[in-house]
């Protein structure tokens, strides 16, 4: 008898010891972000993704002017940020529950439409433009239609830039679109001109008219359905080389 209630008060004690064990609450770790330093676009929304962290957060920011609109989704583990301006700011960032904080830095540049060179088929006489590079159209403030020309470093996997100037789109009544370019690698060096019938999908003319305000007439994109790979080709005039770009991602 003595050995049964021994027996039971053993099981007792192992039930009691479980249920505590199921109990305790796992561990909470501070947020953590892939890195600290951010250069985003103005006006465009930036998703920056992150781990861990207790779900409660504080956020500030040393120029909110610059930052505009920036919250956590949750849901998404992600820091939303939508510049309203160009400027410099941090945002420091409190993770209530585990009583710590992490500042990140942002660099928020002028608006721009991003392409990447995908292929050269045919001799290439602008040095400026190599597979790989990303071109940037820019709209500032004056929409002065800047233009920069970035290559990667795959040894640190960030970019560099290796020419800038300025751009002018050309609409003629026949509907033919030409680029025309100038470009230098520093401001102490002279320009080079460079011109570039535009063809491919479509799509992109719209954005060209909508962001740097050509105020071209109606119908000028491509009427098939909506692409995800939306492609622009450069073909030169004097020789038709053909430069085949893809718009990146906003």
């Amino acid at each position: 008898m003595n050995i049964n209630k021994l027996i039971l008060s053993f099981l007792c004690t192992i039930c009691l010891f479980a249920v505590s064990c199921g109990n305790e609450e796992p561990e909470i770790y501070p947020i953590r972000f892939n890195q600290n330093d951010y250069t985003i676009r103005v006006g465009v929304r930036a998703n920056i993704s992150f781990v861990d962290g207790g779900g409660m957060y504080d956020l500030t920011a040393s120029n909110p002017d610059v930052l505009g609109k920036f919250y956590i989704d949750n849901d998404a583990h992600s820091l939303i940020v939508v510049p309203a301006s160009i400027g410099e700011s941090t945002l420091t960032i409190t993770d209530v529950k585990t009583n710590s904080s992490v500042t990140l830095r942002f660099v928020v540049e002028d608006f721009y439409l991003s392409f990447r060179v995908d292929e050269i088929d045919g001799k290439n006489y602008n040095p400026y433009l190599t597979v790989g590079c990303e071109i940037r159209f820019i709209r500032d403030e004056d929409n002065t239609k800047r233009l920069k020309i970035y290559n990667l470093n795959h040894i640190t996997h960030k970019t560099y830039k290796v020419a800038e100037g300025v751009f002018e789109i050309e609409k003629s009544e026949t509907n033919i679109f030409t680029l025309n370019t100038a470009l230098h690698h520093n401001p102490t060096e002279e320009l080079e001109t460079f011109s570039y019938t535009m063809g491919g999908d479509g799509e992109y003319l719209n954005l060209f008219d909508k962001i740097f305000e050509y105020n071209w007439d109606k119908g000028i994109a491509s009427k098939s359905q909506p692409v995800k790979h939306i492609e622009m080709i450069l073909t030169n005039q004097l020789n038709d080389c053909k430069i085949s770009c893809s718009l990146q991602p906003f």
